[in-house]
């Protein structure tokens, strides 16, 4: 067997992102609804592992020390943003839905037993049977959110924030250079999976 050595920029973006997008191609042919939920449940999921390894990829661009920093995500991010000239980019839908994500991905991730209060509507004509099984196989809050719908706009979101990202930043050490001269930013890490040399 021939073993060949191989050094790559790997981007994690990348491969969430296209686990995220699949899941939303699958999401849309099932029939099922446990498929359904399986499906947009997986993509909203590694949407916001997308996004957050996107941001994590430009960020170092601008701070070689960005994957040591310790504090929280929205102060990171507020610096982040504001790096690629966005400053106010926390306060736009684009990231309140990016966030939206986060905290759906989170609440998946640690989730916590909790007593709900909920009414379902049912025809009256339904049978105990029918409310029964209704009944049993609702689930927690976060699950109870997630749509098709949720994911769409989650997959949506990161294309956008991608778009934003390099429509407004530039490359790090140019400020002698003429704006118009400087280097936008062309890293597409969502859809481009980095450098192989071998």
């Amino acid at each position: 067997m021939n073993k060949i050595k191989v050094q790559m920029e790997s981007r994690s973006a990348k491969d969430c992102f296209r686990i995220a997008t699949t899941s939303l191609a699958l999401a849309k042919r099932a029939d099922e609804e446990w498929e359904i939920e399986h499906h947009v449940i997986t993509g909203i999921t590694f949407s916001a592992f997308s996004i957050e390894a996107m941001i994590n990829h430009y960020a170092r661009i601008y701070n070689k020390d960005w994957n040591n920093l310790k504090g929280s995500r929205k102060e990171a991010h507020k610096k982040f943003f504001k790096d690629v000239n966005l400053p106010n980019y926390l306060g736009t839908k684009e990231y309140q839905n990016a966030n939206a994500c986060f905290e759906l991905r989170d609440m998946f991730a640690h989730g916590k037993t909790k007593n709900e209060i909920l009414t379902i509507d049912f025809p009256e004509d339904s049978d105990s049977e029918t409310v029964f099984n209704h009944m049993v196989q609702l689930g927690s809050e976060p699950f109870r959110k997630s749509d098709l719908k949720l994911l769409q706009l989650f997959v949506d979101t990161a294309k956008k924030i991608e778009k934003d990202i390099e429509s407004n930043g530039f490359y790090p050490n140019q400020d002698h250079i003429e704006l118009t001269l400087r280097s936008k930013l062309r890293e597409c890490p969502l859809s481009v999976s980095g450098v192989r040399s071998w």
